[in-house]
C-alpha cells in the first residue's frame, strides 16, 4: 500500500519530454542504504557481501547516524553524470562551506532541529565528506563488474521507453513503475510529502528523467524537483537474470519491448475474446498471475473484461487494437 502522498504536476504526455539516463551514482546510494540495513533494496546476497567486505568498517557507523533521520543532500552523493571517478573527485574537492549550507537547508526541510551528528556535519564537514568519498569509492570498486554486465539490460530499457514515447503509450509504462516511493497517474506525479515540499512549482514539469537501476529488485529513488524536472529511478526490468550473470533475452517485436512477454501475449490473444482460464493456460501460469496482468492491461485502457454467464471474457478496446498495429 502506498503511503499518503502529495502531488507534483507533469506536462501532458504528448508534450512531456522524457529521457532515460544510465546513472551508476544512484545505484551506489541504494547500495549504501542496503549496507546500512535501511529499507529493503532487494540487493542479491553476493553483491551485498562484496560491498560489505569492501567498505571501511570505521566509516559505517558515522554514516548511519546521518542517514536514518533525513536521507542525504546531493552534495554528499556522487551523482554527477555517468563517470563515477569524476563524481567522487568532485565530492572530495567541493567547497566545504557550501556543504555546510546545503546540510543546514536539508535538515530544515523536516521542520526539526538538526540531530547531534548533523550538527557536527554542519560545523565540521571535512571528516564527513572524506568518509562519504571513501565509502562510495569502495562500493564502486565492488559494483563495477555488475554495472558493466548490466549495460545490455539498461539499453534495452532505453529502447522500451523510446517505443512507449513514439507510440503514445508512455502512460502504460509509467503506470507499471508504481512503487512505495512514487507513482504516476495521468499527468500527476505522487510522492511522499517530504520530497514534494522541496519541489513545489508554479508550472507543470515539462521534463521527466527515468533512471533504470541495476543493483536490487526493490531499489527506488526520486528527485521530483530541480532544473531538469522530475527524476525517477527504478529497477530495470529483467534485473534478476542480469544480476545472476545471464544475458538479457532478445526483446523481440515492439509490443513485447513495451509490455513484456506475458502482457504482449495476452493482448494478442484478446483478439479471440478468450476466457481468463484460457489466458492462464496459454501463459502456463496461475489464475492469480493471469488476473494480475489482465487487470493492469485493463487499467491502461487496452482491454476490458466482460462476464458472460459463468465466464469472464477479454475484449480489446480501440486503444488496444491500435497498439496491436505497432510495426514489426
Amino acid at each position: 500500500m502506498l503511503q499518503p502522498s502529495a502531488a507534483v504536476a507533469l506536462a501532458p504526455h504528448d508534450s512531456l519530454r522524457v529521457s532515460v539516463v544510465h546513472h551508476p551514482g544512484t545505484a551506489l546510494f541504494c547500495l549504501l542504504l542496503d549496507l546500512l540495513g535501511m529499507s529493503g533494496q532487494g540487493v542479491p546476497s553476493a553483491l551485498r557481501a562484496a560491498v560489505r567486505s569492501a567498505v571501511p568498517a570505521g566509516d559505517i557507523g558515522r554514516l548511519e547516524t546521518l542517514l536514518r533521520p533525513y536521507g542525504l543532500p546531493e552534495c554528499l552523493v556522487p551523482l554527477a553524470g555517468p563517470n563515477v571517478p569524476s563524481g567522487l573527485e568532485q565530492l572530495r574537492e567541493q567547497d566545504l562551506a557550501e556543504v555546510s549550507e546545503q546540510a543546514l537547508r536539508w535538515t530544515g526541510t523536516t521542520h526539526r532541529a538538526p540531530t547531534a551528528p548533523w550538527s557536527r556535519l554542519i560545523d565540521r564537514p571535512a571528516p564527513y565528506v572524506a568518509a562519504f568519498a571513501r565509502v562510495f569509492s569502495a562500493i564502486w570498486s565492488a559494483y563495477t563488474a555488475v554495472w558493466q554486465r548490466a549495460q545490455p539490460l539498461l539499453w534495452r530499457e532505453t529502447e522500451r521507453i523510446g517505443t512507449a514515447a513514439v507510440t503514445g503509450s508512455l502512460d502504460v509504462v509509467l503506470a507499471a513503475l508504481a512503487n512505495p516511493c512514487w507513482r504516476v497517474s495521468g499527468d500527476t506525479l505522487y510522492c511522499p510529502p517530504l520530497h514534494t515540499a522541496q519541489a513545489r512549482v508554479r508550472q507543470p514539469h515539462r521534463r521527466l528523467v527515468l533512471t533504470p537501476l541495476a543493483c536490487g529488485s526493490d531499489t527506488h529513488a526520486i528527485s521530483p524537483g530541480g532544473p531538469d524536472g522530475a527524476t525517477l529511478a527504478y529497477p530495470a526490468p529483467g534485473l534478476a537474470l542480469a544480476l545472476a550473470g545471464a544475458p538479457p533475452r532478445p526483446a523481440g517485436d515492439p509490443l513485447t519491448v513495451l509490455l513484456g512477454h506475458a502482457r504482449a501475449t495476452i493482448l494478442r490473444l484478446t483478439v479471440l475474446t478468450p476466457t481468463m482460464a484460457e489466458i492462464a493456460t496459454a501463459l502456463s501460469c496461475s489464475s492469480g498471475t493471469a488476473t494480475y496482468h489482465c487487470a493492469f492491461l485493463e487499467s491502461a485502457g487496452l482491454l476490458t473484461r466482460r462476464r458472460r454467464g459463468r465466464q469472464v471474457r477479454l475484449h480489446l478496446t480501440l486503444r488496444g487494437e491500435a497498439l496491436l498495429d505497432l510495426p514489426a
